[in-house]
């Protein structure tokens, strides 16, 4: 799982934010070279979900967790009134 990590720079407020997928053993150093210390203020989840732009991936998709979703078609999800497929729009 990836975390990511906001500070801020006691000197200059500065904000610094750190990715990582284990926690930092040291707080980072702000740009402005102070001596003084960063504090965190908060952490979140950064793990990013896969993409699926293809057939083959919604195929995989679907048998790996079980969902069924019909296709990457939007007609399939659209209905006709709002979105008319095939067709120019600018023209009566």
């Amino acid at each position: 799982m990836w975390t990511k990590y906001i500070y801020v720079c006691n000197t200059c407020d500065a904000l610094i934010e750190v990715t990582a997928c284990v926690s930092p053993e040291i707080d980072p150093a702000c740009i402005c070279q102070a001596s003084s210390h960063v504090t965190l203020i908060s952490w979140e989840d950064a793990t990013v979900s896969p993409t699926i732009d293809t057939i083959e991936m919604l195929d995989e998709f679907k048998s790996q967790t079980g969902i069924a979703i019909d296709s990457l078609d939007v007609s399939k999800v659209t209905p006709r009134e709002v979105v008319k497929i095939n067709t120019n729009p600018y023209t009566l």
